[in-house]
């Protein structure tokens, strides 16, 4: 790959809070060919995000922080949210439906490819909440 390339692929990721039962789906993009590449958006003021969440600092009566992207916090209980990568497997015999589109699990096996997985939810809908941010 020219280390000059910028060329970049989609990647997607769904957040899942286990608890509250809500998560969302967030597009993200790495630069094509890079083996670790994590993927990553920009957020409204340009700074780059990387996909997940994590705890950076906890105990000792201060409060959790969290780093990584803060769509990844619940917010009914503030807590971070599980997180994966979206898999598909292209399965034409299988129809896409309402299965597939309120999913909020990281793998996708049917005729949509991925494309739907999730997408039934939407912001203000009870459940997940499904947020597309795309990066420059």
């Amino acid at each position: 790959m020219d280390r000059n390339s910028r060329e970049t692929v989609p990647v997607t990721v769904i957040y899942n809070c286990k608890k509250c039962k809500v998560g969302r789906r967030v597009e993200y993009t790495r630069i094509k060919g890079s083996i670790n590449g994590h993927a990553s958006r920009l957020d409204e003021a340009g700074k780059r995000i990387s996909s997940g969440v994590w705890i950076e600092r906890s105990g000792g009566g201060l409060p959790t922080v969290y780093g990584g992207d803060p769509l990844g916090i619940c917010a009914g209980c503030g807590k971070a949210m599980s997180y994966g990568k979206l898999t598909s497997s292209l399965r034409p015999e299988v129809k896409c439906n309402a299965t597939c589109q309120h999913a909020r699990g990281f793998s996708c096996d049917c005729s949509c490819n991925g494309a739907n997985h999730g997408m039934g939810w939407q912001v203000g809908a009870a459940g997940l909440f499904t947020k597309s941010i795309q990066s420059s």
